[in-house]
């Protein structure tokens, strides 16, 4: 259904262009008020459509997005499971160690510096590997956050890059339509009269 705003300015192309022109039939400024009525819907379809792709593409976008973020998530947690349970492990396995260094040195009659000379070299051993895990584990930390950050920028350039909705423009239309029917003179001053019409209705 076309909007008020539309119908009189169809009526208006019909009986103002045949004022302005001094020259245009009554048959003739029907037919182009017609025409201006047909190319404004044409143009109101169009943007209609794009805005339904361009709605359709921003929520792909981000379901996209969130699919991502659930992935990335998931690997997160795997991450700071592993990482938990190998530092578990790790202290476990050199608390083992020293416990079997204890009992060798008791059963071997070894005691006082050979002793802490063993635990201490179990100790070191253990903060090494300790250190080297929790610089993995960052890194593949960051790695995730990265790959965040590029999801959020992939969604982002898909949004920006849809075509813009172009609305329909009834100056342009109004003047496309009378051109062809009107002489060089009379075209001027209907461009005149359409530009005092369409300020006046948007001021």
């Amino acid at each position: 259904m076309c909007s008020p705003d539309i119908n009189a300015a169809t009526q208006e192309v019909g009986a103002e262009t045949n004022s302005a022109s001094g020259g245009v039939s009554p048959t003739m400024g029907i037919m182009m008020g017609g025409q201006f009525l047909s190319g404004i819907l044409s143009q109101q379809n169009a943007a209609s459509m794009q805005k339904i792709r361009n709605d359709a593409a921003e929520k792909a976008a981000k379901a996209a997005l969130r699919q991502d973020q659930k992935i990335l998530l998931r690997k997160s947690q795997e991450e700071q499971e592993a990482y938990a349970q190998s530092n578990f492990d790790r202290k476990r396995r050199a608390m083992e160690l020293e416990a079997s260094a204890n009992v060798a040195a008791g059963e071997a009659g070894v005691s006082g510096i050979s002793v802490d000379r063993v635990m201490s070299n179990i100790g070191r051993q253990e903060g090494e590997i300790g250190v080297r895990a929790k610089k993995t584990y960052e890194g593949k930390l960051a790695s995730i956050e990265d790959s965040h950050t590029k999801a959020v920028n992939n969604m982002i350039a898909r949004m920006n890059s849809l075509p813009p909705v172009v609305q329909p423009n009834l100056l342009a239309t109004a003047i496309n339509v009378a051109s062809p029917y009107l002489a060089d003179a009379d075209t001027s001053k209907v461009d005149a009269w359409f530009a005092d019409l369409f300020n006046d209705g948007s001021s």
